[in-house]
């Protein structure tokens, strides 16, 4: 209940997003997700260091965790659905989990401490015109 009084959703009641933005999170909760419900999840600007249980849904496309404390990226990797990932003004320093999302169109990793990518030869399933993007996002 605490998840639906503080969350908001698009007009109408659609539960296909949910926005958990500025909540003083520390971790996502497993009881937010169920497969194939949920389409966009919003963790702006909490506390959160680690990915964990967003396997549990499946249909996920867009994924946004701005401004929290991750270190890491590599619980995305499950996300094959993933079209969008929004993990800019975090402290991510190696670019990793990418090599099946294959559907992904957008990644920002903007104002991050990127070091290194773990695996480059992931990029080679992306287009052009996203390659050029991520490395703008990496120069930011």
């Amino acid at each position: 209940y605490l998840i639906q009084s503080n969350s908001r959703r698009l007009p109408g009641g659609d539960t296909s997003l949910l926005d958990l933005s500025n909540q003083g999170l520390h971790k996502p909760d497993p009881r937010w997700f169920c497969p194939g419900e949920l389409h966009t999840l919003i963790l702006d600007q909490n506390h959160i260091m680690k990915l964990e249980h967003l396997e549990r849904n499946d249909a996920l496309r867009q994924l946004s965790v701005a401004c929290n404390r991750l270190v890491r990226m590599m619980g995305v990797s499950k996300l094959t659905h993933l079209r969008t990932l929004n993990l800019p003004n975090n402290s991510i320093g190696c670019i990793e989990g990418l090599k099946d999302l294959r559907r992904l169109q957008w990644l920002n990793l903007a104002g991050n401490n990127i070091k290194r990518f773990c695996s480059f030869i992931v990029l080679f399933h992306f287009n052009y015109a996203f390659i050029i993007s991520l490395c703008i996002s990496l120069t930011n």
